[in-house]
């Protein structure tokens, strides 16, 4: 069935005549403004194959739906099927759509960048947007560990592909060390809500000024790392993307975050969670290769792979070279992670 057939069957008034489709983008779905009359929504068909959960992320969204605190950093959403009914509706309306399916309120604005993150103000908003969610006292359905819910599930599932032909045995071997040194080294904290997947894509500034958080399908009750994972995730992912942040730039967001919080962050516990992201990506572009099917997009995610592979291990290197990675003192963690960013931002 075609997608414009899938999206009618969500609104009994949405006809492919009277209603216009846009694309907008998305990895593990495909998403669509589409509009009716003069009002548009958001809406969001998953693929069949996918490694997301979708049970959870949809009592997740439940959850998120009826806590008061985050009407202000989240849009409306109006509709998730789960097990062939709309979850978030009272009445529980019937839909012979995939589990995922989802339609939310589309918000006017603009995807949050790099250039941005360098002016105070939007840190400032930024940081009072996470601030909101993390102490929102939201219970979502389930537990997160990134070591547990992603690295292990991602390593586990890619060894079922050759994946000697992207990357050699010797990266695997050193890839699992990392992953064990860095384990040892973030501890159990107080579970909070997270959402343990911070990228710029994420954040949405309405034509209103505010900064909106999109997309909860890795959101959980955070444990290893707590909100600090968060922090971690949105320095690592644009370590390796251009415009790169900076570590001094990252360091100045993360001081006008102390005081958001009204804490100082732990800089050594965020230092080692964001070479535990890039191991997690790492897992994660393996499997998203061998599951596309263009030369394109083959081309994406083995450069993804590559680039996060090499950028963990160079990171690796350098510390170990200067010192052992577990009998050092937090300062010293800290000064050799500060220079390997240096190093690694291409």
């Amino acid at each position: 069935m075609k997608d414009v057939d899938l999206i009618c069957k969500l609104n009994k008034d949405w006809q492919p005549d009277n209603i216009k489709i846009k694309k907008a983008g998305g990895q593990t779905n495909r998403n669509f403004i589409v509009q009716h009359k003069n009002k548009k929504f958001f809406v969001r068909l998953p693929w069949e194959t996918s490694v997301i959960d979708r049970n959870t992320e949809g009592k997740n969204i439940l959850a998120l739906s009826r806590n008061k605190k985050l009407r202000e950093i989240l849009p409306k959403y109006y509709i998730y099927i789960l097990r062939g009914k709309n979850i978030l509706s009272p009445k529980g309306e019937k839909f012979n759509l995939p589990d995922g399916t989802m339609v939310a309120e589309y918000i006017l604005g603009r995807i949050f960048t790099a250039s941005l993150f360098k002016i105070k103000k939007y840190q400032e908003r930024l940081a009072r947007m996470f601030y909101v969610f993390h102490t929102s006292g939201t219970r979502f359905n389930n537990k997160y560990n990134v070591f547990r819910d992603e690295i292990e599930k991602y390593r586990v599932a890619a060894k079922k592909y050759p994946i000697q032909k992207i990357i050699s045995p010797e990266i695997i071997e050193n890839l699992n060390k990392i992953e064990k040194e860095a384990a040892l080294m973030v501890p159990i904290k107080k579970r909070v809500p997270a959402h343990n997947d911070f990228i710029f894509q994420n954040f949405l500034i309405g034509n209103n000024g505010k900064i909106y958080l999109l997309d909860f399908e890795y959101a959980g009750m955070s444990e290893k790392g707590g909100a600090l994972y968060d922090f971690a995730f949105l320095f690592a992912d644009n370590l390796f993307r251009k415009p790169t942040i900076t570590k001094e730039l990252f360091e100045k967001f993360l001081r006008v975050a102390d005081k958001i919080y009204r804490q100082s962050l732990d800089r050594n516990q965020i230092w080692w969670l964001v070479a535990t992201v890039a191991v997690m990506q790492v897992w994660w572009g393996l499997l998203r290769y061998f599951d596309v099917k263009t030369k394109k997009e083959k081309k994406y995610f083995k450069d993804y792979v590559l680039k996060r592979a090499k950028g963990i291990l160079d990171l690796y290197k350098i510390i170990s070279k200067k010192m052992g990675l577990v009998h050092t003192s937090p300062d010293e963690i800290r000064d050799a992670f500060n220079n390997s960013f240096r190093k690694l931002q291409y």
